[in-house]
Order: structure tokens, then sequence, then C-alpha cells
């Protein structure tokens, strides 16, 4: 009886152990899942969701994954500016260096055309001097008389004198001309660089004043970005802890089912000693021995029972620790 007994004991220890072991590894499986769901949710929780601004100027977004919308482009105005004013300056740049060409050339062709145009101007009034000479010198009966040195008479040398020495002077002062022409294509070059210089700087500040609406909201959107990090913080500061007391409350279960099984299995082993000694106290006594050791042994089993239900909720199917219950083993 003894022996029987002792293998109803071992075969209940044995019992309750697999179950124990196989309600904690479901407890430890449940717990993997709760974890993954959870590191989803924080996830989630906790990415960065982009933002937005909204401007007189425009509107400008950051999406989720950072990619930026600035919304707002150059001014067409300022830009439209920048294009004539260059194209202003490009014409005046021509002007100088035409300018600058002609007062690197030679002056010998101009000086020859200046010559050329007085002496045109001149002729008429030196023909006509020359003219009226002969007609004086036919009144006074000296028509045709020479001199050895100019091939005529006196009055007719003063007059060639006279032309060649307006001549000479004709020729020194379309020298003068071609020069002074010159210096002053020189002088119309620098005038008009400068001008075209001018234009230059214009389209150039216009150009700067193109990005005037692009930089202020750039600037709009470094105070949503500021906003957006507070944002951010406080997202990041909420899943924070949210996840301290999701990993509590995880813990707080896995400590609840550990210490469940641990008093499952004090009282499970409480109750086998308790048989295998009844059983051990005697071997005679025939029935009235027997059913003596069925009662304690009865009696200790619900009392073990009664422990469990009263600690862990009765049956296994209203139990939420997901033991089963003395009964079931008996």
């Amino acid at each position: 009886m003894a022996g029987l007994m002792e293998l109803l004991s071992g075969v209940g220890s044995a019992t309750a152990g697999y179950n124990i072991a196989k309600d904690l590894r479901k407890v430890g499986a449940e717990a993997q899942t709760d974890l993954g769901t959870l590191a989803g949710n924080l996830q989630q929780d906790s990415g960065f969701r982009g933002y937005g601004v909204q401007t007189g100027l425009g509107q400008s977004t950051v999406d989720a994954q950072g990619n930026t919308n600035i919304g707002v482009g150059l001014d067409p105005a300022m830009m439209g500016m920048m294009n004539q004013y260059g194209s202003q300056g490009g014409q005046f740049d021509q002007y100088a260096g035409q300018a600058a060409q002609n007062a690197m050339m030679n002056t010998a062709a101009r000086e020859q055309d200046i010559y050329n145009r007085a002496m045109a101007v001149q002729q008429p009034g030196l023909d006509q001097q020359r003219a009226q000479q002969q007609a004086r010198e036919f009144a006074m009966g000296r028509g045709g008389v020479r001199g050895s040195q100019f091939g005529g008479s006196a009055e007719d040398a003063a007059m060639a004198k006279a032309q060649a020495e307006a001549m000479n002077a004709a020729s020194f002062a379309s020298m003068g001309q071609a020069q002074t022409e010159m210096m002053n294509q020189g002088q119309l070059a620098s005038q008009f660089g400068q001008v075209g210089q001018g234009y230059g700087s214009l389209g150039m500040n216009a150009y700067q004043q193109a990005f005037t609406p692009l930089q202020q909201q750039l600037n709009a959107m470094q105070v949503g970005g500021q906003n957006a990090d507070r944002f951010q913080t406080g997202q990041l500061t909420g899943t924070g802890y949210g996840a301290q007391l999701g990993l509590g409350g995880l813990q707080a279960r896995i400590n609840a089912e550990k210490a469940a099984s641990e008093m499952y299995a004090n009282l499970f082993g409480s109750g086998m000693n308790a048989i295998a000694g009844v059983a051990g106290g005697g071997n005679s006594g025939g029935g009235g021995l027997l059913g003596s050791i069925g009662d304690l042994a009865g009696g200790a089993i619900d009392f073990g029972s009664g422990l469990f239900d009263q600690y862990f909720g009765g049956s296994s199917n209203g139990n939420p620790t997901g033991y089963a219950s003395l009964d079931e083993y008996f």
C-alpha cells in the first residue's frame, strides 16, 4: 500500500511540474508577443510626422521622410528687373568697348580726312582771292608778269605764300583734332564702362532682393521647426512613459505568474508529502487502516484544493493564472 501511495505521489508531482513548466512557457511566449506589440506601438508613436508652415508668401512642408518643399520661389518682379538692368549694362559695355577700340586706332587716316575737309571748306575762298588778284593785275596792265621766285608778280608770290601757310596750319590743326578725338573716345569708353557697371550693380541688387521672399519663408520654417521639436520632445517623453508603464505591467504580470507557480508547486508538494507520510505510517490494519488513509488523503487533498481555490480562483476554467486546481489530479 505504501508503494502505491508513493507512486501516486510521484506521478502527481511530475504531472503538476509538467503543467507548471508548460504554463510558464506559455507566459514567456505571450510576453514576447506583448513586447513586440509594444515595440511596434512605440516606434509608430515616436516617429517623425513632419510639419508645415503657412505664411502670406506660401506654404512650406516637411514630410515624414524629411523631404522639404519650400513652396516659395524667387521674386519674379526682381528677377525681371535684374534681366532688364543686365541687358542695359551689356549694351553700355559694348559702347565702351567700341569707343576704346576707336581710341587705340592710328590717327593718320583721321588726320587726312580732317585736312581734306578743312581744305575743301577753304578752297572756294582761295579760288575767289586768286581770281580777284588776276583781275586787278590785268586791269593794271600787269597781267602775265612772272617773277623768278614764284613764277609771277610780287602780289602772286604773296598770295601763294599765304595759301601755303594756310595749308600748313590746316595740316597741324587736323593732327591736333584727330588726337583730341581719340582722347575723347577714350574718355567715352571710360564713361560708358562706368554706366555699364552701374547697371550691373543695379542688376545684382535686384537679384539679391529676389531672394527676400525665400529667405523670409526659411525664417518662418525655422520657427516652425522649433515648434516641431517641442512637439517631438513631448511625443518622445510620452512614449518613454508609456514604455516604462508597459514594461512595468509586463514585469508585474510575469512576477505574479512566477509567484503563483511557486505557491502552486509548494501546495501540491505539501499535499503529496502528506499522502506519502500517511502511507508510510503503517502496513497493517486491513480495511480500517486503508479507510483511514483514504479519509486522511482525501482531507489533505480537499484542504489543498480549498486553499488553491481560495487564492487562485477555483477550477482551471475560471483560474486567471491558467493552472489546474488540485481536484483535476485526483
